[in-house]
């Protein structure tokens, strides 16, 4: 006996063993493929959306699905770098997909292209503002009817509870999973969380914030950050010293800006010719607090009696200028600080692209490299005694090396896609 399901604005009202007419519902046959599925499940877990019906949490093989990336794109970012990692992977193998990014009056290169491939207007919407609502958003969404969202998000990037929740509301119907690259303890927080149906973290410690210290109900996955296999090339060193010692990331004090030039300091009285070049980025939102650290950051090294050991390089940087960096200095430090309650459960892509280039790194205890095998120091002491090893000891040099590059290699950016693929394609 065939059935009949009742439609209003895509949701399933009724399901009847017979057509009627009643006020604005739309009455259409089930199709036989769909016989056999309750009318309780038909109800809560399917919608009616361009003459087709599809469930909310369908299991499909990747070549079938359509699927919604949403972020930022083309920005002086972390999150947006390693969207265009990750994205070009997982496009290659889906059915159909579009890109929903955030306004940009300064693309770091060209929005069309991803990867390897140029897309299409259709491919791209820019229909989003940072802080502003996000309804133009939900509809531009809602309007290209996706089996996936795939949202990478941060705080900063979505600062305004009102809209992040609206937002999530208005798209009810569709499975959205959010890649989270910052979880804090901070219980403020949990009123987007909670909101949050399917998630991804880079850390195990940032699972178990949100599960068992926050109590959310959503499924929350692990996957590791993305790494590029490594890439041993090397340029002429035009500094004529052997003695050098990189760090990149923005300028914010979390960063421990001050810890390195501090350890520079302390290595000037073994090494005289010891050299640190600092690529400070900087982020449009930010400039007044990158401003103010940048003067204290000069007057420190001014102190320290480091002027001729020391170059802070402010703005962004290509990759392509950053690589040559990474392929002329020995060494790379990343001495993140974190303030009691307020640590991040998150991870630094700026760690992995200096290991990618073969050098040791060095990294604080914090969470941003709790999953990677750096040598982790705390203080400026520490890390200038890690640091002379490493200068003196080519076999120390050689062996931390190796462990980074066995990292590299079993957390490839193919392998993380594989990962989202495996979510994607296996509802919970």
């Amino acid at each position: 006996m065939p059935r009949f399901i009742g439609i209003k604005k895509n949701f399933i009202q009724i399901v009847s063993d017979q057509e009627f007419s009643y006020k604005d519902l739309k009455m259409v046959k089930l199709p036989e493929e769909f016989e056999n599925i309750s009318s309780e499940d038909l109800i809560t877990n399917y919608r009616y959306s361009n003459n087709e019906l599809k469930c909310k949490k369908v299991s499909k093989p990747i070549g079938q699905l359509k699927i919604a990336f949403v972020g930022n794109w083309k920005m002086k970012c972390g999150i947006s770098t390693y969207s265009e990692n990750l994205y070009p992977i997982i496009a290659k193998q889906c059915k159909d997909f579009k890109l929903f990014i955030e306004e940009n009056d300064a693309p770091t290169s060209d929005i069309f292209q991803l990867g390897d491939r140029k897309l299409n207007e259709e491919q791209v919407s820019i229909c989003w503002k940072r802080g502003a609502s996000l309804k133009k958003l939900a509809e531009e969404i809602k309007a290209y009817d996706p089996d996936v969202i795939s949202l990478q998000h941060e705080f900063g990037i979505y600062p305004k509870a009102t809209h992040w929740l609206s937002f999530i509301n208005q798209l009810s119907q569709y499975r959205i999973i959010t890649t989270m690259h910052s979880v804090f303890h901070h219980k403020d927080k949990t009123i987007c969380e909670q909101a949050m149906s399917e998630i991804i973290v880079h850390l195990d410690g940032a699972k178990d914030v949100l599960k068992n210290e926050k109590q959310i109900s959503g499924d929350v996955h692990v996957i590791p950050h993305g790494c590029f296999m490594p890439d041993n090339h090397k340029l002429w060193n035009l500094y004529n010293t052997p003695h050098t010692i990189i760090q990149s990331g923005f300028a914010f004090r979390y960063k421990g800006w001050e810890q390195t030039l501090k350890t520079i300091a302390l290595l000037k009285q073994s090494i005289p010719d010891i050299f640190f070049t600092g690529i400070l980025s900087e982020s449009p939102f930010n400039m007044v607090e990158h401003q103010l650290y940048y003067n204290e950051l000069m007057e420190l090294i001014e102190k320290l009696g480091i002027e001729e050991n020391v170059s802070l390089l402010r703005g962004y940087v290509s990759d392509e200028v950053l690589n040559s960096y990474l392929e002329t200095n020995k060494i790379a430090i990343f001495p993140y600080t974190s303030a009691p309650g307020h640590e991040v459960f998150g991870v630094s892509g700026a760690a992995r692209l200096a290991m990618r280039k073969t050098i040791p790194i060095i990294t604080s205890n914090g969470n941003h490299f709790q999953d990677i095998p750096s040598i982790k120091c705390d203080s400026p002491e520490q890390m200038c005694e890690e640091i002379l090893k490493l200068f003196s000891n080519k076999k120390c040099y050689d062996e931390q090396v190796a462990k980074q590059n066995e990292y590299l290699i079993n957390n490839t950016w193919e392998k993380v896609a594989e990962s989202y693929i495996k979510i994607f394609e296996n509802p919970s």
